[in-house]
């Protein structure tokens, strides 16, 4: 997905992320000549995504916002059945939906 001028323009609030759609049904060929498609691999209850904007979180009881381990731009699985709304372009989840994050060796 191409961040369009009005994608830009949009900003996630609290502890909400806006999340990239991936298309699960695009071939990828493996280095090994094997052709797969995303949704051969994953659960169909997972999705796995691009974070474009996150909100900054939400104070808990004692006034501290939780720091989070991933930022824009990471890719995090979460639970699809979480989602808030539907979006042609991207999906809006909360925080604490995320399940994993795809971490760099340099994280």
């Amino acid at each position: 997905m191409k961040k369009t001028k009005e994608m830009k323009n949009i900003k996630a609030e609290g502890d909400h992320l806006l999340l990239e759609k991936i298309d699960y049904n695009e071939e990828q060929t493996t280095e090994s000549g094997l052709i797969i498609k995303r949704s051969q691999l994953l659960d169909s209850t997972f999705c796995e995504a691009k974070i474009i904007s996150m909100g900054t979180g939400l104070p808990i009881p004692n006034g501290d916002i939780p720091e989070v381990c991933y930022k824009e731009g990471d890719i995090v699985l979460y639970d699809a059945r979480s989602r808030i709304g539907v979006h042609e372009d991207f999906d809006v989840i909360r925080r604490e939906h995320v399940i994993a994050w795809v971490c760099n060796e340099t994280d």
